[in-house]
């Protein structure tokens, strides 16, 4: 019983997101085309609701939302690591560090960060974040943690005490010797790795390299990675690969330099044609995630200028953003746990309150880039769903991507995959939902043919059906 007990406690932080906060959302609600104010706003909110939910040393953040199954302190951890690299990034590229909110209140961010890293790497803390196991979510935690130092080195890493320091490369060396899921996660050990020498604490390139080349071996071509052995291929591509490979050229220019930047070049040939202004014909996993799906772009503008300019890239950031504000997508501070709101059915059981934090990854590449840079001041140009139809053939993954220019629809035709009707998406029944108060964990229905194998997904009628009951709710 006490598994039960830990699972349903309530938070330690109980508090409400302010009302007025709501209010930075506002130019993303308009018809306006957001403005580098805009973003401002936009990042405002986000801090608004770290610091609305932020533990008294900082380490944690207790989001509100549906649990995941690793339990409450990973879920908290998870509410300070996927927002380090977003304050992160801001801070890095020479925005300021003390940022206004409501009532004001002005925060210090890189106080807001070394506070947390502090805390939640001292063993003697009550906000440590534990020790790290096989297959554990620490895992994959680490690596925005190892981000978020890069970007903090001169600021914080290099005036942390001898002592503090040790405890941070302590901690962060444990996801050497752990079992970890044979996919995208072989690049989170390898990521922690290199930087880790970057802070003149490695431990040899052996294991990294083990770990880069295993996943490499997932690549099947045309920049399209498998997600793990076999040929799955989703949105990961964009936001779990991808953008990791791009952080490992930026911490490390020569790293595999001509196959990282070969690949993700012929990723943003088929990729730029996915997304556009009424959004993305999601499938796949982490789906709550999928305000990230411009990151590629984003980045892949600054490398591949022949492939995608900065006004298109701009434009996916913007269409992206805005479309999925304007149907609910953000609320009390957070991103909900669904596709526009939180939705029990395609949440998978490793996401809780603060996972779809990852869908700042597309906002922690565009604020990387200076204010001055042309991203943020170029002039926005159509996305080629807003020009003309075409239909684009990815062999490697068995995609015919379809845009239609007149209500800007882009579908996905899953071409090796079964023809599972519609709407067969399995409901987070009472059974379940008992079943997973006895166990102490989320037993949310996997709904894997509805994400997976469908003929046809539109970016017009999302699987989800949440078109038409995106007011959905989870418990």
């Amino acid at each position: 019983m006490n598994a039960v007990r830990r699972f349903f406690e309530p938070h330690a932080v109980e508090r409400s997101f302010p009302r007025e906060g709501e209010a930075l959302l506002s130019d993303f609600l308009s018809d306006r085309q957001p403005t580098a104010k805009s973003y401002e706003s936009l990042f405002r909110y986000f801090i608004e609701g770290f610091m609305t939910y932020r533990s008294e040393l900082g380490a944690l953040a207790y989001y509100p939302g549906m649990p995941s199954k690793s339990g409450k302190l990973l879920d908290a951890l998870e509410g300070f690591s996927r927002v380090a690299p977003f304050i992160g990034a801001w801070v890095k590229s020479g925005r300021p560090s003390r940022v206004h909110l409501t009532g004001g209140r002005i925060v210090d961010l890189i106080e807001i960060f070394r506070s947390g890293l502090v805390s939640g790497t001292d063993p003697a803390s009550p906000e440590y974040w534990g020790k790290i196991g096989h297959l554990d979510g620490r895992i994959v935690e680490a690596s925005d943690i190892a981000l978020s130092l890069w970007f903090f080195y001169e600021i914080v890493w290099e005036k942390l005490p001898i002592a503090e320091k040790q405890q941070v490369v302590d901690w962060l060396k444990q996801v050497f010797d752990k079992r970890v899921h044979d996919n995208n996660w072989h690049l989170f050990v390898a990521f922690v790795g290199l930087m880790l020498e970057k802070l003149g604490r490695g431990t040899g390139r052996s294991l990294i390299l083990k770990h880069y080349e295993r996943f490499k071996e997932f690549y099947r071509g045309e920049g399209w990675f498998s997600d793990g052995p076999g040929n799955v291929f989703d949105f990961y591509n964009a936001w779990g690969m991808h953008y990791q490979l791009y952080w490992f050229l930026e911490v490390e220019p020569e790293w595999d330099t001509g196959f990282i930047k070969e690949a993700q070049g012929q990723f943003l040939a088929s990729y730029k044609y996915v997304l556009g202004p009424q959004g993305v014909p999601i499938f796949g996993r982490s789906i709550c995630c999928r305000m990230a799906v411009p990151a590629p772009l984003v980045f892949g503008h600054c490398l591949h200028p022949d492939r995608i300019t900065a006004g298109e890239a701009r434009r996916a950031l913007d269409s992206i953003w805005q479309f999925f504000i304007r149907h609910g997508a953000l609320r009390d501070g957070n991103v909900t746990q669904g596709y526009f709101g939180s939705d029990p059915r395609i949440l998978d059981n490793y996401s809780g309150p603060a996972s779809c934090l990852w869908s700042l990854r597309s906002l922690i590449v565009a604020f990387y880039l200076p204010e001055d840079s042309a991203f943020w001041n170029t002039k926005v140009e159509a996305l080629p769903v807003e020009k003309e139809d075409y239909e684009i053939i990815v062999k490697t993954a068995g995609w015919k991507i379809r845009g239609k220019r007149k209500g800007k629809v882009i579908e996905i035709e899953n071409v090796n995959s079964a023809d599972v009707p519609k709407r067969a998406l399995k409901e987070y029944g009472i059974f379940r939902k008992m079943l997973g108060f006895i166990l102490g964990r989320p037993l949310r229905p996997p709904n894997r043919d509805a994400k997976y194998r469908q003929r046809i997904y539109s970016s017009g009628q999302p699987f989800c059906g949440c078109l038409q009951d995106d007011k959905q709710e989870g418990s």
